[in-house]
């Protein structure tokens, strides 16, 4: 994968699947994983340039834990929180800097956050 590769972790399957495909469409490459422990495992075999990741994923490790797994791996990562729950939670529990936006949200809201934590498209 390029430079631009997003990793996207919802366990809901409709909700990963229209993310990941608004974000494919805008010319991005987009891995999509449905819990926290395949999203460190990917992480560990192919670090993301960017993190889109809902909070509650489940049994296993959540969102918060993802995010800061892969700032440990990539400092500086640009982070997207999506989720329906968790919000009070994101101000201590939150990697610096990260954004959270509540679900439902589109995708073009989800890109735009990622361009204001400095995500860059880079080939």
């Amino acid at each position: 994968m390029i430079g631009n590769h997003i990793l996207v972790v919802d366990d809901e399957v409709l909700i990963n699947l229209a993310l990941s495909e608004f974000l494919q469409g805008a010319g991005f490459a987009v891995e999509c994983v449905y819990s926290g422990t395949t999203a460190i495992a990917a992480i560990r075999r192919h670090p993301p340039w960017a993190l889109v990741t809902d909070l509650d994923l489940g049994p296993g490790p959540d969102g918060f834990e993802v995010a800061r797994y892969a700032r440990d791996t990539r400092p500086g990562l640009p982070v997207v929180f999506v989720s329906g729950t968790m919000h009070g939670r994101h101000p201590g529990e939150g990697v610096a800097g990260s954004t959270y936006l509540a679900k439902p949200c589109d995708g073009r809201r989800v890109l735009l956050a990622l361009r204001q934590a400095g995500f860059l498209e880079v080939a």
